[in-house]
């Protein structure tokens, strides 16, 4: 029997720290925040109001149950419902977009250095290792791409001397140095 009430105590003593919570944040968030545009109350007012609200709207119906958990349940989802609403609203802002660009510019910024220092720190490792790392590869690459392109230079250039030598003997009236003709004629 000790259980319930004990259960019951708790529960009425949780729904008091959230409904003074709530009213907290309801007082901070009426009060508004100052203009300045960096103040983080500022920027988490619309993310906060909503929750707030459906902290106020589940603990405002009547009656509550004793079952803890059916209500916690539907105390998280009215408030992933509310921040869901708040962050979609929050992302359309051009304010947002500008944050989310100051954001990804500094952790490019930050990122840039670690990832040389990763780089040369691999290529040290392959190198000890005796292996081929990616910049050599492709360096490797390049010349065989560049070989490919001197060779069919070469062959064309073989090709069209070749033409010419034929043209040639034929104007001369002797037989053609390829003997192209005599196979194919």
């Amino acid at each position: 029997m000790a259980e319930p009430a004990a259960s019951q105590a708790f529960f009425d003593l949780w729904r008091k720290q959230l409904e003074e919570g709530a009213q907290a944040w309801v007082r901070l968030l009426a009060a508004g925040a100052p203009a300045a545009p960096a103040d983080p109350a500022k920027l988490w007012a619309p993310f906060v109001e909503p929750w707030v609200q459906a902290w106020a709207r589940a603990f405002a119906q009547t009656p509550m149950t004793p079952d803890l958990l059916a209500q916690w349940k539907r105390f998280l989802d009215e408030s992933l419902e509310a921040w869901s609403r708040a962050l979609g609203q929050a992302m359309q802002t051009e304010a947002f977009a500008q944050a989310l660009g100051r954001y990804l510019d500094q952790w490019l910024a930050a990122c840039g250095p670690l990832k040389k220092a990763g780089e040369q720190t691999t290529e040290a490792a392959l190198e000890v290792l005796g292996l081929a790392s990616r910049s050599q590869l492709t360096r490797v690459a390049a010349q065989i791409v560049e070989l490919d392109r001197r060779l069919e230079r070469v062959e064309d250039g073989v090709a069209t001397a070749l033409r010419k030598l034929d043209d040639l003997a034929r104007a001369e009236g002797r037989r053609p140095a390829t003997g192209r003709e005599a196979a194919t004629g």
